[in-house]
C-alpha cells in the first residue's frame, strides 16, 4: 500500500493509504478525520496516482468535515489534465477552500503563481496571514498574459493531451504494464530495474525520471511526467533502447 509521510509547521500528518488496486476509498478518510482535526488537504487528481472522486464522495467528504468543523482545501494543481473540478463547493461552502497554480500545465513552479478561491468571509482570513509582497512583478505580469491570451489554457492542454494519448499507444503496442489516471503523470513497470533505469535515463539522455515503490500490484515503478509529444517520442526511444533484457521481444 502506497502512503505518504511529511511534517509541517509542527502539525501531525495523518497518512492514508491507498489500496493495492491504487484506489482510494473515502471510508479510509472518513475514519481518520475526529474533532482533533484542523485541516484536511484533498488533491484533485491526487497525487502521486491521480485518482478523482465523483460528486457524491466529496460532498460526503465535504458533510464529515463539517461535523467535525474541519477546514478543507481542496488542492487543484492539475485540474487541467482532467474534467472534473469542485471548484463551486468553494463558492457555496464555508471553510472550503480551492487551490490552483500555474507550475504544472504552464511548467513554471519557478514563478510561485497560483490562486485560492473560497467565500469571501473566509478569504479575508487568508490575506491577513499573507505578506504585503507574497507575487513578484513577474509573476503578476504572467498572470495577465494569461488572461490576456484567450486560448493559451485550451492550446496547452491539447498539446498536452496529443503527447499523452503516444506515450499511452506506445507503451499498450510494446507490452508495458502501467497505470494512468487523471493528471500529467502516469506509472510505468519497467522490464528492468526500475532504480537502474533511471541511472540511465539521466546519465545516458539526460532525461529525468523517478521510481517509486509499493504502486499496488506492480511495485516498483518509474513515474513519468507527460507532455508533447516530441518529449515523449525521446523518452519512448530511450525507453525502447536502455530498458532491454535477455527477451529480444522487448527490443
Amino acid at each position: 500500500m502506497f502512503e505518504v509521510y511529511a511534517s509541517m509547521y509542527g502539525r501531525e500528518f495523518v497518512p492514508v493509504s491507498y489500496t493495492d488496486d491504487m484506489e482510494m476509498p473515502i471510508e479510509r478518510i472518513i475514519e481518520k478525520i475526529s474533532d482533533d482535526t484542523q485541516l484536511l488537504i484533498l488533491l484533485n487528481p491526487n497525487n502521486p496516482i491521480g485518482n478523482v472522486y465523483s460528486d457524491e464522495e466529496i460532498e460526503e467528504l465535504l458533510d464529515t468535515a463539517e461535523q467535525h468543523d474541519v477546514t478543507v482545501l481542496i488542492d487543484e494543481a492539475y485540474f487541467y489534465f482532467c474534467d472534473k473540478s469542485y471548484i463551486r463547493y468553494a463558492l457555496e461552502r464555508r471553510h472550503v477552500f480551492v487551490t490552483r497554480t500555474t507550475s504544472k500545465l504552464f511548467s513554471m513552479a519557478g514563478c510561485r503563481l497560483g490562486y485560492v478561491v473560497g467565500h469571501p468571509d473566509d478569504i479575508q482570513m487568508i490575506q491577513k496571514l499573507c505578506t504585503p509582497h507574497n507575487i513578484n512583478i513577474f509573476a503578476v505580469l504572467f498572470a495577465e498574459k494569461i488572461i490576456e491570451s484567450g486560448n493559451m489554457i485550451e492550446n496547452l492542454v491539447r498539446v498536452h493531451e496529443e503527447g499523452r494519448q503516444y506515450l499511452l499507444g506506445q507503451l499498450k503496442e510494446r507490452g508495458y504494464d502501467f497505470f494512468a489516471g487523471e493528471g500529467n503523470f502516469l506509472f510505468i513497470k519497467p522490464h528492468t530495474d526500475a532504480d537502474e533505469l533511471i541511472k540511465k535515463l539521466r546519465n545516458d539522455k539526460r532525461i529525468l525520471a523517478k521510481s517509486y515503490s509499493g504502486i499496488g500490484k506492480m511495485g516498483k515503478c518509474l513515474r513519468v511526467t507527460t507532455g508533447e509529444k516530441k518529449y515523449m517520442q525521446r523518452f519512448m526511444d530511450a525507453l525502447i533502447e536502455l530498458d532491454v533484457t535477455g527477451d529480444s521481444s522487448y527490443a
